[in-house]
Parts: C-alpha cells; sequence; structure tokens
C-alpha cells in the first residue's frame, strides 16, 4: 500500500496559523520542529550577544535577528531560522523573502542532516552570502558559500567573515567554552 505524504502551500499554513505554528515547509512537506534544549539557547544567545556588541560597540551595522524568526522563499518553503543578520532592517509586519546575508542554524539532536542541507541550499540560492551550521556537540562550525564551497572551523579556529560584514569576527572558544 502506498502512503501519500502531506503537501501543503505556505497560504494553506498561513489560514490556520496556530496549528502550523511549529512546523516548516519544506517543498510542500510540513515538518515538525523540536523544542530546543538549554545548549542550543546558550550558544545562539553567545552568538546574537557577539554580533550585538559588534554592532553597538565596534563599528559594526545592521540588525540581528534571533529565535525562529520566519522566512518564505516560495508557496513550498517556509523556514524558522535560528539567527540571521541584515545590513537592511526588515518592517516588523513582513515576512522575509530572500535571505539575509548571513544565515546560522544551530544543530540539534533532532534534526535531519538532509533537510539542514536543503535549507543551506535555499538560503544561498535567496540571496545568503554565507550560511553557518554551529554544531554544538562537535563544537565546530560549519560555513557555507556561495562559491558551493564550505569550510568547517573549530574549537582554535576564528571566524571572520567577508566583505559584507567587514570587521567581525568569532572565536569558536567564546561560544562554546
Amino acid at each position: 500500500m502506498e502512503t501519500t505524504l502531506l503537501k501543503l502551500t505556505v497560504t494553506e499554513m498561513e489560514k490556520n496559523p496556530e496549528k502550523w505554528e511549529r512546523f516548516e515547509l519544506y517543498n510542500g512537506e510540513p515538518l515538525e520542529m523540536t523544542y530546543t534544549k538549554p545548549i542550543h539557547a546558550r550558544i545562539l544567545s553567545r552568538i546574537t550577544h557577539r554580533i550585538q556588541n559588534w554592532i553597538e560597540s565596534a563599528g559594526g551595522y545592521g540588525d540581528v535577528y534571533a529565535g525562529e524568526g520566519g522566512i518564505k522563499f516560495s508557496e513550498e518553503i517556509r523556514y524558522c531560522y535560528d539567527l540571521a543578520w541584515s545590513d537592511v532592517r526588515i518592517t516588523e509586519d513582513e515576512i522575509p523573502t530572500k535571505a539575509f546575508p548571513l544565515m546560522i542554524e544551530i544543530v540539534s539532536d533532532g534534526n535531519e542532516i538532509n533537510k539542514l542541507l536543503s535549507k543551506v541550499d535555499d538560503y544561498l540560492k535567496f540571496g545568503a552570502k554565507e550560511v553557518w551550521l554551529v554544531y554544538p556537540t562537535r563544537k565546530s562550525i560549519q560555513v557555507y558559500y556561495p562559491d558551493n564551497t564550505a569550510r568547517t572551523f573549530h574549537m582554535e579556529d576564528t571566524i571572520t567573515t567577508g566583505e559584507y560584514m567587514k570587521g567581525f569576527s568569532l572565536s569558536l572558544k567564546e561560544i562554546f567554552n
């Protein structure tokens, strides 16, 4: 017997937001998100703090958005990102339809790697300049770039962003200590 997966659109989900609030949409397939564990929340807070400090005290600019912000790229693709940085402020009542220059996902036990890699591809396809997958248990960060390359950073490394976020750097020891 063949089973049919439920296919939805963003418009259908938005008609019943309470039911679909904790769901992402991968090519029309809904996927329920799990609640974050303390390590996820702590790392999210630390990275957010570092970016906000750069904006306020180190000559940075833009806005940082954290905590399951919504983004939709089509009627079949709607995600919640963990953290994003933008050089342009978004309006408060608008769900973005393109990726921010920096998109960050913190990998949790419940994440399916193929789904995360789909998000990475979509973020880059829809305008991200860098996408970070943060691995708390490995204490590493994989950075993906639009030219289809990636680099893995470890505890002793410091990530320096490209020209789009000039002057920002992040020591992994500050995040994973």
